[in-house]
């Protein structure tokens, strides 16, 4: 059930589980288990529910049962698009212990399905093929590797290999709510096609990875940050969800423009028929000797400050950029 390149790439590494003691990531804990992998747990309270306390004080007994370390943060009320919000701080989270406890890899819980209902949600909404298909089985992130050791697993056979194994695991009334776009995409779309069709679904999405990686092979580069890439719709915005930004049709529009800051945080900047990426630094005082020096080496205005607070070697970037 889950994929061996993931497997590969946790062995001997500092692993992180986000979970919530649903099905998914309750399956995944103990086929982890199975396989002899060390992982810690990140758990999210949002606090929505009822039982969000309870789920929180069991998924501890879970971590202290098993000796894994419990990392636990409750999020703060939000009044307005819960989904967007709720995700964003996670994932902040998720960054901040990766940060300060050097995880080298954090595991979700995705499936098939998951994968599926993405799909489907990109596709309503208008996308090119790297969104589409930017359900992975591993991403680089800025500061660790982001895993999904069960995309090829639909929700049918983990439901089977929970009752099998006789597994419990909380079911989140949330995730019935159809007042959220997910949700009815899974219940009137998701979830019977891929019941039906998920050998089909599974190598589709297989044969759309090689094309992608025919399409755009080795089309970007990070350094201190920094992301490179070709000047691609499509792949500018793969890349600045790397940096935590999720363009909309309008502001990918603009970053094709020229160069630019998006939402006051990502910058986006062009030399050499690249495109670079990089979370933006408000401008600062800047020594007129190194002013001079990135203006001699024609290094964009907006990313100056980034290479001077960074203390970035000039000559380092430009090997980077002509490498």
């Amino acid at each position: 059930m889950l994929n061996k390149i993931c497997l590969d790439e946790m062995k001997g590494k500092k692993n992180l589980l986000a979970f919530s003691y649903g099905s998914d990531s309750s399956a995944l804990f103990f086929l982890l288990e199975k396989e002899g992998i060390s992982f810690d747990i990140a758990f999210v309270n949002y606090g929505t529910r009822k039982n969000s306390d309870i789920e929180e004080s069991e998924a501890r007994k879970l971590a202290n049962k098993f000796s894994k370390n419990f990392f636990c943060k409750k999020a703060p009320f939000f009044d307005s698009n819960f989904e967007k919000n709720a995700r964003d701080f996670r994932y902040s989270f998720f960054d901040e212990l990766c940060e300060k406890f050097a995880y080298e890899n954090l595991i979700l819980a995705h499936n098939l399905n998951d994968k599926f209902e993405w799909f489907l949600m990109q596709f309503s909404k208008g996308a090119g093929l790297l969104e589409l298909c930017d359900f992975n089985y591993i991403s680089k992130r800025k500061q660790y590797i982001l895993l999904r050791p069960m995309l090829d697993t639909c929700k049918d056979e983990i439901l089977d290999f929970l009752k099998r194994e006789n597994i419990s695991f909380f079911k989140d009334e949330s995730n019935y709510d159809e007042k959220y776009f997910r949700n009815r995409i899974r219940k009137y779309f998701a979830k019977p096609f891929v019941s039906e069709f998920h050998t089909g679904v599974k190598n589709t999405f297989a044969y759309l990875q090689k094309d992608i990686n025919n399409l755009y092979p080795c089309e970007e580069k990070e350094f201190n940050g920094i992301l490179l890439c070709d000047i691609k719709e499509s792949v500018i915005a793969k890349n600045a969800k790397k940096l935590g930004f999720v363009l909309s049709a309008k502001q990918r529009k603009e970053a094709l423009k020229g160069d630019c800051v998006i939402s006051h945080k990502l910058g986006i900047c062009y030399i050499q028929n690249k495109a670079l990426l990089f979370l933006y630094e408000r401008s600062e005082k800047i020594p007129k000797k190194d002013r001079e020096l990135f203006r001699k080496a024609n290094i964009p205005p907006l990313l100056r400050a980034y290479l001077f607070k960074h203390k970035i070697s000039l000559k380092d970037f430009l090997c980077f950029l002509n490498s």
